[in-house]
């Protein structure tokens, strides 16, 4: 496996964003991650092992990935409007290797129509 340069600038930014979305200081993320209080701000001279940022990311509720700056594709994903994928005619389904009969996904629309435009409480 190749090694990756990390930006320190960068992930340090982007822990200082992850621990301000969870109401954290980095001193506290530190501490969360079993690291002395004054190791995150150490980084900007050296890097860290990429285990003890895994633990720092466990900490923020995010990933490795994320937290390096190194989001995958997956991570950029497009949202699918499900109500337009199943209300166009054109689009033929199945599921599990069966096909999915107009009746069927006539259901499949009250269901989706009645769990999504009903008020939330």
């Amino acid at each position: 496996m190749a090694f990756m340069k990390l930006d320190n600038g960068e992930l340090l930014k982007n822990i200082r964003a992850f621990a301000k979305k969870n109401g954290l200081t980095l001193a506290e993320v530190a501490t969360l991650a079993g690291l002395s209080a004054s190791a995150i701000y150490s980084w900007k001279k050296h890097t860290p092992s990429k285990g003890t940022l895994k633990e720092v990311a466990q900490v923020l509720g995010t990933n490795y990935n994320k937290l390096v700056g190194k989001a995958s594709h997956a991570d950029h994903a497009t949202a699918v409007d499900l109500k337009k994928v199943i209300e166009n005619r054109k689009n033929q389904f199945e599921y599990n290797g069966q096909s999915v009969s107009p009746e069927q996904l006539k259901i499949i629309r009250n269901v989706m129509k009645t769990m999504f435009e009903r008020p939330r409480h």
